[in-house]
């Protein structure tokens, strides 16, 4: 038992960023909502339900990542990474969902409003918040980039989003006291639940933009032009060492892109000749993007550069060049 819970605390394993992502947002969620009832504010207490379902999304996050970083087997031999998107989709439904639910509440507590007690404490637990969000936001941040996993920097993305949702609130809670003080009170009780729509509204962007690309990596979808461009720029720079350039197919599955390349080689050349243009490019291709996994797939050309029973293949060709140089 004390080794499987040491997984989740490595500093070296991804793990521990999902571990610390559910346990912040246990600390906001209850505080949060706690807070919101007890002074009656719309604003925070949505803020401390939608750190409730981070909650929700942290599990599936520690679940995720727990499966993904498994190494290819006989059973899953490109791995499993489609865990790593399909833990994507389903935190980015489950907020889509609750975010839609919450906005009804919103709108009917809107309606049917009380006068926020203690502006004072709210605004400084929202400073609060705000500050640790960040904190958070910028640690996952840098495991992201580190561990280069998808699902990381979907959470990294979102504790971000939280941070300037928690602006929001806080801006919110700064114009109801000032409101307040003006004896205003209508006007600062719309503020608040203004406040708790216009954070909902801002919450949606992150599971709109993270569950569309766990669709397409789930459907393996074509990676980006970017990404394509430079993978036919490490092709035009080892030209010479085929005879044809016929097609590259690429996905990602999770943290890993697979880039497949087909290619036309001199019909007598032996594995041990071809082998170091495979080399090299695949070397060039990772050296651009770490997590990939290239293969490439060689077809003997038709012969067409034979004639009148002289060879004039261009592969060989080069090899003398360079031999001779």
């Amino acid at each position: 038992m004390k080794s499987a819970l040491s997984l989740f605390f490595d500093v070296n394993s991804p793990r521990l960023s999902a571990v610390v992502s559910m346990v912040a947002c246990i600390i906001l969620a209850l505080s949060g909502i706690a807070l919101g009832f007890l002074e009656d504010s719309l604003a925070i207490r949505t803020n401390g339900l939608v750190a409730a379902i981070d909650v929700i999304n942290s599990i599936i996050l520690v679940a995720a990542i727990n499966r993904s970083i498994r190494t290819p087997d006989y059973i899953f031999n490109y791995g499993y990474g489609k865990y790593e998107s399909l833990g994507l989709l389903l935190s980015a439904l489950l907020l889509l969902i609750t975010f839609a639910f919450t906005a009804y509440q919103a709108v009917v507590d809107l309606y049917f409003g009380v006068i926020i007690k203690n502006y004072t404490l709210l605004i400084i637990f929202s400073v609060l918040s705000f500050v640790f969000m960040r904190f958070i936001s910028v640690l996952q941040s840098r495991r992201a980039k580190r561990f280069k996993m998808p699902m990381l920097e979907y959470d990294a993305d979102m504790w971000k989003t939280d941070s300037i949702i928690e602006l929001i609130v806080l801006i919110g809670l700064c114009a109801g006291w000032a409101f307040m003080h003006w004896k205003y009170k209508n006007t600062a009780r719309f503020i608040d639940g203004v406040s708790a729509l216009v954070l909902l509204l801002v919450a949606m962007r992150v599971p709109l933009k993270h569950g569309k690309e766990a669709i397409n990596q789930l459907l393996d979808k074509t990676l980006p032009d970017e990404i394509q461009f430079d993978i036919l720029a490490v092709v035009a720079e080892n030209i010479s060492s085929f005879c044809e350039f016929k097609s590259v197919h690429t996905r990602q599955s999770g943290k890993d892109i697979f880039v497949e390349i087909d290619v036309v080689m001199p019909f007598d050349f032996t594995f041990e000749q071809a082998y170091p243009m495979e080399k090299v490019m695949k070397e060039a291709i990772q050296q651009k993007y770490p997590t990939a996994i290239t293969r490439i797939y060689a077809v003997p050309c038709p012969r067409d550069c034979i004639r009148n029973g002289v060879s004039y293949c261009p592969v060989k060709q080069a090899l003398a060049n360079q031999q001779n140089a």
